[in-house]
């Protein structure tokens, strides 16, 4: 793994830090943001597939959540049916961005191994937080994450799972466009997205270990994070 590595693991994950006194901290030396972006891998195809722009998520998941809804009622789920099942999903979805990022982008790595993977998938997002190719998630993840759960999905709801996956296709958006919004949109006059914005940026900047809810704070109010 580190043959593809271009310096790419700053100093702060390389070093042996004190684990106790840097997990008391809000912002811990390997999530500190710094100016600029990080070229992370000397092979050019893993650098291009680490990066990518807001309208290539749009260009193939909006047509996947299209054509979930639709197969959904194709099945014959009725239309009413497939609604409710839509708002499920995007209501679920809040959830699981939530579980993902405290638990998942934020766990605390031991050895090397767990330091250059924790960097890869969320540290250098940290470390760079305006990067504006960073923004979104790769369709390198995005599509086999989605892939299984559609699998996941599918073998416990049956023909349920479409209109269930439409929905949660469509709060994954929600969260990548939300995400790149705030960080890339400075001067919108949205009281609700200037909320959203002061909450996103008190988890970069003030405590990474608080506002793990990034489309909504909604959950960081139930489990007082």
């Amino acid at each position: 793994m580190s043959d593809c590595f271009k310096a790419s693991v700053p100093k702060e994950y390389n070093k042996r830090m004190n684990v106790d006194v840097n997990r008391a901290q809000k912002i811990p030396p390997h999530l500190a943001p710094k100016e600029g972006d990080l070229i992370m891998f000397e092979n050019p195809v893993l650098e291009r597939m680490s990066r990518i722009r807001p309208t290539t998520v749009l260009a193939i998941f909006v047509p996947v959540l299209a054509f979930s809804a639709w197969y959904s009622m194709h099945l014959g789920v009725s239309a009413g049916r497939t609604a409710g099942l839509f708002v499920g999903g995007v209501l679920f979805w809040t959830l699981f961005e939530y579980v993902m990022h405290k638990y998942v982008f934020h766990f605390w790595p031991t050895g090397e191994f767990q330091t250059r993977l924790q960097f890869t998938m969320h540290g250098v997002h940290h470390q760079y937080p305006n990067d504006k190719d960073r923004l979104v998630m790769p369709i390198s993840v995005s599509i086999p994450i989605s892939s299984l759960l559609l699998w996941l999905f599918t073998a416990l709801m049956g023909q349920q799972a479409w209109g269930f996956f439409s929905g949660f296709i469509c709060g994954y958006l929600i969260y990548d466009m939300m995400h790149y919004s705030v960080h890339h949109w400075t001067n919108v006059k949205s009281p609700l997205f200037r909320k959203i914005r002061r909450h996103h940026m008190a988890h970069h900047f003030r405590d990474t270990t608080q506002g793990f809810g990034v489309s909504s704070p909604f959950w960081d109010s139930v489990f007082r994070t």
